[in-house]
């Protein structure tokens, strides 16, 4: 049995393209910007320990003390990369609750 037209049109796939609904355009804009967050997060904790560490090379080579000033310089850069990590969860929370207060609100 022929299908009619109308029954045709809808069995066959549309060339349209589907866009995703809103709430999952949402997720997916935060789950891009949880990844950027997350790249800077790794870059500024790398950067503060390769920074204190030449810092610290540096100054052994001018004072003469042989690697204890690298090494110093190693562990400052990590505590102080871990407390950049620290700043940016803590304003990344604030800024979720922030977003969903302001939801909450709307609703």
């Amino acid at each position: 049995m022929p299908l009619s037209n109308e029954a045709a049109a809808a069995a066959t796939p549309s060339s349209a393209p589907v866009r995703p609904a809103a709430s999952e355009a949402m997720s997916l804009r935060q789950a891009w910007s949880g990844l950027d967050q997350a790249s800077v997060m790794g870059t500024e904790l790398m950067a503060a320990i390769l920074t204190w560490t030449v810092l610290g090379w540096l100054a052994d080579g001018w004072l003469g003390t042989g690697p204890w000033l690298m090494v110093a310089g190693a562990l400052l850069g990590n505590a102080a990369g871990l407390y950049l990590v620290w700043l940016r969860s803590e304003r990344m929370n604030r800024e979720e609750l922030a977003a969903t207060d302001g939801d909450a609100g709307a609703t």
